[in-house]
């Protein structure tokens, strides 16, 4: 709990956040993420019948500053001595819940910058700010979550390598079938994929168990090779050397996935 002084004999308006209380609703085009306040207001005749609540919703962004989510004003009635409990709503994108899901790590912790303003006051009206902080617990944050269903779309994204090291002569292969692919050669986009995967193959150090062993005993970087080999083998259909392959035509999604599957394995290559 914290407090928010102001001038004269009006007194301190003490807020909170009521436990348990985050909820993510459904909203057109976006999602409404909603809190609720604990407000004490102070036994005074001073501060007239009206007080405003000014607020910001901030979430923790690792070792950055935090990151501001939305703004919410909620106007309620001051009673002398009394406790209300106002609800905050705020819109935000599926991009910014999905960005507070990838930096969670175990229960949320979000943090609410609060000024509230007496604008019938005898006194000065506004008062000093004040931040309360609302830790969600990692089970209500998930099934809220659940409940959104196909209202919130969750993609991974596949970190590109940089173009400056070891990498360098796979990473052009790469960069190459994406150009080629916009371009609509989808045959070329893909034997550029192929030739990444060569790369990958002589440089990550997966040894190839063989035809003879059993998968259920195949080592780790074994079952690598194997998932190596397997898009290997796809993107040799891109060639059409064969009779059944000349009736290969793949679609640009397969080439998408072809691609990003070769871009996540190059990031395991020292």
């Amino acid at each position: 709990m914290d407090e928010l002084p102001f001038d004269g004999d009006i007194g301190s308006v003490a807020v909170d956040v009521a436990e348990n209380c985050l909820m993510i609703l459904k909203a057109a085009g976006t999602h409404c993420l909603q809190l609720q306040l604990a407000v004490h207001t102070p036994p005074t005749d001073q501060a007239g019948r009206l007080i405003v609540l000014e607020t910001d919703l901030f979430a923790p962004q690792g070792p950055k500053p935090t990151a501001w989510l939305g703004s919410a004003t909620h106007n309620l009635a001051f009673t002398p001595g009394g406790l209300e409990r106002p609800i905050l709503r705020f819109l935000l994108t599926s991009a910014q819940i999905l960005a507070l899901e990838a930096e969670r790590r175990g229960d949320l912790r979000l943090e609410i910058q609060i000024r509230a303003v007496l604008p019938q006051a005898t006194g000065h009206p506004g008062g000093t700010q004040a931040s309360v902080h609302n830790d969600v617990a990692e089970s209500r944050w998930r099934q809220q979550l659940e409940n959104l269903g196909p209202a919130l779309a969750f993609e991974q994204s596949i970190p590109f390598p940089a173009g400056d090291g070891p990498r360098q002569e796979a990473v052009d292969h790469l960069r190459s079938a994406q150009r080629r692919l916009g371009g609509n050669d989808i045959d070329g986009a893909i034997l550029d994929a192929r030739r990444a995967l060569e790369y990958i193959e002589e440089n990550s150090g997966w040894h190839w168990p063989g035809q003879s062993k059993i998968k259920e005993q195949r080592t780790q970087d074994e079952r690598w090779a194997w998932i190596r080999s397997a898009l290997a083998d796809q993107t040799s259909g891109a060639l059409h050397k064969d009779k059944l392959t000349k009736t290969f035509t793949y679609t640009r999604a397969e080439v998408e996935v072809l691609i990003a599957m070769t871009t996540a394995l190059l990031r395991l290559v020292p």
